[in-house]
């Protein structure tokens, strides 16, 4: 969605429209990460960084659902530094975010900053899913499980906003 120009269980916390999704808590593990899994969280880590900086986007042009963007907005921050606690855990370096990003939707009205933001929740999916395929590690797994589900019920939120139909993908962060 966007480019450069936070353990699995947590405190469930709802959402404007009172459902809820997951906030990332936990100790992340000192065991140094392998380089695939250290790939894979720099990815997750960038879709939440472009996600913080994009919700400001959907939050210029969208004021109805201004709870709705405050609460996805704060679910990313939650995530992103908790993605950035177990890189720096694991030995990695935590990516920087970069100062503006492209967007694959120019939002300009209530409507197009709905659509970014299902852009932004796919991206944010999609990272997620990646890390899942990187590490056995169980504890890993469920983080990045976590992240995935609350992006899936996010989009499903912003197509329903947006009078999309089916709210719902089948595997959330493929293609």
């Amino acid at each position: 969605m966007t480019s450069p120009d936070p353990t699995a269980t947590g405190a469930p916390s709802s959402t404007a429209d009172g459902s809820v999704v997951q906030s990332p808590t936990g100790t992340p593990s000192s065991t140094p990460l392998p380089a695939e899994t250290v790939t894979a969280l720099q990815t997750a880590l960038s879709a939440e960084q472009a996600a913080v900086w994009a919700y400001g986007l959907v939050a210029a042009y969208d004021k109805d659902d201004a709870a709705m963007v405050e609460q996805d907005r704060s679910g990313h921050l939650l995530r992103r530094d908790a993605t950035a606690a177990r890189l720096v855990a694991g030995g990695a370096a935590v990516t920087e975010p970069a100062p503006a990003y492209s967007t694959p939707v120019v939002p300009t009205d209530a409507a197009s900053a709905r659509q970014l933001a299902q852009a932004i929740e796919a991206d944010a999916a999609a990272g997620w899913r990646l890390v899942l395929g990187s590490t056995d590690d169980a504890e890993l797994r469920g983080f990045a499980l976590t992240g995935l589900s609350d992006a899936a019920v996010r989009m499903a939120m912003w197509k329903k906003a947006a009078g999309a139909s089916p709210v719902t993908v089948p595997f959330p962060g493929q293609g």
